[in-house]
């Protein structure tokens, strides 16, 4: 039993310590995640505006258009637990902070990120910024558990060898990956049938989670009144093959949500450029999201509506 168990333990020590090894290497390749978190942790206090959201803000809201010190927060598929959770993080430190910009999408309601196929950007939270949720549960607490562990052992590889980073974002967060140039030649456009089959649920099946996502925008509606904050939540535009496809109930659900939250509370304001006919088709990316032009276009029609706000 013996001469079994220390076979047993030089077959598998040293698989043990290369998946500890590629664990460790991971976590220090530099990402948009440990970036923007070092960035806040150092900045934060002299932001004015402060962007959360998912993927439309993070290439749609360029902080650089802004007049006031800016910064984009967002993250790809990032809900509205995440939004709540990197607010309440950072707002009571945010000493110059005046406004803070959620983009709202078609989706946000009835989409949690743990149900999601992306689940494992749950991680991302939990590993760089210390987010306490899912404490004990590995999978969201590993870089490695659940992936293609020789992608990941290619990815280091790269880091070590090329110093190939995971950021891409620029100084001020803003997504660089969504360019005019990055965008495919012909048919673009023809993803919106799928992303929309991805973001339309049965509202019914979903009724606990919406009520959950609700309540997490109402609560950071009442963190930013309680910090002295303006809320502008907007709903970011996307291509016709995008909205023609929407169903209406669903829409619907989260316009009368956001003009609930305007009647709520004094601090929140609403902006709904979904089908705004100033947004053609060298503005976008691809069907929901903008490419660095229409992000140019729309973050200027956001600061205009600030600064007229403060007038």
């Amino acid at each position: 039993m013996k001469k079994f168990l220390y076979s047993l333990i030089l077959f598998t020590l040293p698989i043990l310590l290369f998946f500890i090894f590629v664990e460790f290497g991971i976590r220090q390749i530099p990402n948009d995640y440990n970036y923007k978190k070092s960035w806040l942790d150092n900045n934060v206090s002299s932001v004015q505006v402060l962007i959360a959201g998912t993927s439309q803000g993070l290439y749609g809201i360029n902080p650089i258009y802004f007049s006031k010190k800016a910064f984009n927060d967002c993250h790809v598929s990032q809900t509205p637990k995440y939004d709540k959770f990197l607010i309440d993080k950072y707002i009571e430190k945010a000493d110059a902070l005046e406004y803070i910009i959620l983009p709202i999408a078609y989706h946000s309601l009835v989409y949690d990120l743990e149900d999601g196929q992306e689940w494992w950007r749950v991680k991302n939270y939990c590993i760089y910024y210390d987010c306490p949720f899912h404490k004990y549960e590995l999978k969201y607490q590993t870089e490695i558990y659940g992936l293609n562990i020789i992608s990941q052992v290619k990815r280091l590889g790269r880091y070590i060898v090329k110093d190939v980073d995971a950021i891409n974002c620029d100084s001020l967060g803003f997504g660089t990956n969504y360019t005019k140039a990055n965008r495919a030649e012909k048919d673009w456009f023809n993803n919106g049938e799928g992303r929309i089959k991805g973001h339309t649920v049965d509202l019914q099946k979903h009724a606990i989670r919406i009520v959950e996502n609700k309540d997490r925008l109402n609560s950071i509606a009442m963190t930013c009144k309680q910090n002295d904050v303006k809320l502008l939540l907007v709903t970011m535009p996307v291509h016709r093959s995008y909205s023609e496809r929407i169903d209406s109930l669903q829409y619907n659900l989260t316009v009368e949500f956001c003009d609930s939250l305007i009647n709520a509370y004094d601090n929140v304001k609403y902006i709904n450029l979904f089908t705004d006919n100033r947004f053609v088709e060298d503005d976008f990316y691809d069907a929901d999201h903008l490419c660095e032009i229409g992000a140019e276009k729309f973050s200027k029609i956001i600061d205009e509506y600030i600064m007229n706000l403060d007038e």
